[in-house]
């Protein structure tokens, strides 16, 4: 085992001193940084996040003691599973360590004062997204320890959460969907850590059928990349890596609606439900539109002024990908008066949310994304919410009329 191995489990023991210590436990963390150089950043990290607890606490702002804690495990024992396994088994054994250790270290520090099961979220929820980070960033030394203890921190507010079992279950069958797209070649390992991110904050916050509107633009989106790939290819439009999505075309397209769905389980008010249901319609017309309208034997024409320019040029519409973006807008709509979501009126807000925002994104890459002002990532984020705007209109006109 190297030096910094060794140092790197000495600072995560050193999450046994948090309940007697506190912020003391800088002290410690400060001999490590004097004396092992590659753990300095790790080490200081972890520092800053101690002396902000009572900095914070005279704002009368909480950073709770255990979330630290969970950080100390996430940082330093669980990146030890990428010593011996690829990233995608790395990523799962990644979590597993974090739960088996998190868990009963956070139960320590908490000292009963929450509940078992949003520990458990919790731990899952550090674990993934430290996970991610590891993968996604080259300083993680400051971003494991910093991300997850503040994605952790920002979920960590009283909500009802379902019994331990039915989390394990969901944490479980996000992970198995996120696989599946992995050996199905739709998803990179980062995106398979994305897409079990969003499953389980949906599902827990707003419900199953929220997260399976979601899930059917994932599969709509992952087999119509596929559609006419040869011919894309040629043309040199075709998606990279083979049509393997990663992680910032997830959150691109989830982003809002996992704000949604969020701010529904917090609030309860339907506007959230119509604004979801346009925004994953506008995210699942624009794939449909982009990957079936590629393939048009008519030239697309630009959106701003109509006139015939080149296959794959942003902002190029055709009559076959605006017929691609109406049924995909609509398919999502289908779905969410199928589950009850919001009744008939579900297919009338897909439809126009999901078309109006699948052509505001055209016209997003026409102006800001043609002149380098947004990457096709953001364009897909700011439609999203575009789309997410017309939906909790819609909600709003129904209300005046009926």
């Amino acid at each position: 085992m190297e030096r910094e191995d060794i140092a790197r489990m000495a600072i995560g023991l050193m999450v046994l001193l948090l309940p007697y210590a506190g912020a003391f436990t800088v002290l410690p963390l400060a001999a490590v940084f004097f004396l092992d150089r590659g753990s300095r950043l790790l080490a200081a990290s972890l520092a800053m996040l101690l002396i902000m607890r009572p900095a914070l606490s005279l704002t009368d702002t909480n950073l709770p003691q255990y979330v630290i804690a969970i950080s100390f495990v996430a940082s330093t024992f669980a990146p030890l599973a990428f010593k011996k396994f690829d990233s995608l088994a790395g990523s799962i054994m990644y979590l597993l360590i974090n739960v088996c250790l998190g868990y009963p270290v956070a139960s320590l520090i908490s000292e009963g004062i929450i509940s078992s099961e949003r520990i458990l979220f919790l731990v899952i929820l550090g674990g993934l997204s430290g996970a991610f980070l590891h993968h996604a960033s080259k300083e993680r030394d400051f971003t494991v320890p910093f991300g997850t203890a503040m994605v952790m921190w920002l979920f960590s507010f009283d909500f009802p959460l379902p019994e331990l079992q039915r989390i394990l279950l969901i944490c479980i069958f996000a992970l198995v969907l996120g696989i599946g797209a992995y050996f199905a070649k739709a998803a990179d390992s980062d995106a398979v850590l994305s897409e079990t991110i969003v499953c389980l904050l949906v599902i827990i916050f707003a419900g199953l059928s929220w997260f399976i509107l979601l899930l059917a633009f994932y599969l709509l989106g992952g087999a119509f990349t596929r559609y006419g790939y040869s011919h894309k290819h040629k043309l040199g439009i075709a998606q990279s890596h083979g049509g393997r999505r990663g992680y910032k075309n997830v959150y691109s397209n989830s982003l809002v609606p996992l704000v949604l769905a969020v701010c529904y389980g917090v609030y309860g008010n339907d506007v959230f439900i119509f604004a979801f249901i346009a925004s994953v319609a506008t995210a699942n017309g624009d794939t449909l539109a982009s990957e079936i309208g590629e393939t048009s034997r008519s030239k697309p024409r630009m959106i701003t002024t109509l006139k015939e320019t080149e296959p794959g040029v942003d902002g190029g519409v055709t009559p076959l990908g605006e017929a691609a973006s109406l049924a995909g807008a609509v398919i999502i709509g289908l779905l969410a008066t199928g589950m009850g979501m919001a009744g008939v009126f579900g297919i009338v807000v897909a439809a126009i949310g999901g078309f109006l925002g699948t052509n505001f994104d055209s016209l997003l890459g026409a102006t800001l994304q043609s002149r380098g002002l947004l990457s096709n990532n953001g364009v897909n984020l700011v439609a999203t919410a575009f789309g997410a705007l017309v939906g909790g209109a819609l909600w709003y006109i129904l209300q005046i009329i009926l």
